[in-house]
Order: C-alpha cells, then sequence, then structure tokens
C-alpha cells in the first residue's frame, strides 16, 4: 500500500532533508554576498533625489490646510490639526482617543514634582531621629568586641 508505514517509522518530506541554515534568519552566505568590483546586483539602484520614508512622513504631516475652528479659517499644518482633532475627540468621550491624549500629556507636559513643604520634612526628620534612638537604644547595629573586622555582625553571624 502506498503512503502506508508502521507505527514506529517516520516519513521523511523534501522540508526533512533540508540541513538547518548556518546563517541564521538576516544573514547572508558570504558565498552570495556581492563581490567589490563585479557588475552591481541593482544597478539602477535608487534614483537620485528619491525621498526616504522619514522625508515623506515629515513633509505630509507639515503640509498646511485651512480649517474652520469655531467657524473662524485658520491655516495650520497637518500634525496641528491631528492634535486638534485628538483634544475634540477625547472631550467628546472617545476612549481610545483619552488614552492617548493622556499618554502625550505624560510625555510632553508631565506633572511637576512639588517639593515637600518644611512642615512634612520636619516630620520625616522626626521620624528619622526617632528611628536612630531606638536604633542606639537596642544597639541593633552595634559591633561586637570580639567582631575585629567591625561588620555588625559579631559572633551571632558566625
Amino acid at each position: 500500500m502506498i503512503g502506508a508505514h508502521n507505527q514506529g517509522e517516520m516519513i521523511m518530506t523534501d522540508e526533512d532533508d533540508k540541513e538547518p541554515s548556518k546563517w541564521g534568519k538576516g544573514k547572508t552566505d558570504p558565498a552570495t554576498h556581492w563581490k567589490k568590483g563585479c557588475p552591481s546586483p541593482n544597478p539602477k539602484g535608487r534614483p537620485k533625489g528619491s525621498k526616504n520614508q522619514k522625508t515623506l512622513y515629515k513633509e505630509a504631516f507639515e503640509k498646511k490646510i485651512t480649517v474652520n475652528i469655531d467657524g473662524v479659517p485658520k491655516t495650520m499644518p497637518k500634525k496641528e490639526v491631528t492634535y486638534h482633532q485628538l483634544a475634540n475627540k477625547a472631550a467628546a468621550g472617545d476612549p481610545k482617543a483619552t488614552d492617548k491624549q493622556l499618554e502625550l500629556d505624560a510625555k510632553f507636559d508631565p506633572v511637576e514634582e512639588i517639593p515637600p513643604t518644611a512642615e512634612e520634612s520636619a516630620a520625616d526628620f522626626e521620624t528619622l531621629a526617632e528611628w536612630i534612638a531606638l536604633r542606639e537604644k537596642f544597639q541593633v547595629f552595634a559591633t561586637k568586641p570580639d567582631d575585629p573586622a567591625g561588620n555588625g555582625q559579631g559572633s551571632a553571624g558566625k
């Protein structure tokens, strides 16, 4: 019977015959590299003056358009219009727009850290002073006479 096999027997396919590439994904066999001085594999190449993705992106979003804001026509870059639209959608309650707006706020307008007041600092120093007094009272980190290294463990840490 064609295609039949015993339970313990494996069928080999063409894919199984291939050895795994020692060059890995994204690596090229040096034997197939373009050799210096040989004709180029891409003789025409990228045309001069053609723009890359970053340039195309910048040009597209920096292009100015005229929009009506509160009934008044204004000329502004598309990127600025995008931010206005995001703000309007977030104000209307769109959850995705609100998330994006909060993300941009955290990135471009972070919350300022307010230094503690004198009273808050004093409370912290009182707590620290109490902790130091307790540490000295109970001699938690005191060195023992038989501890020449002075590492605070004495004979208990050995």
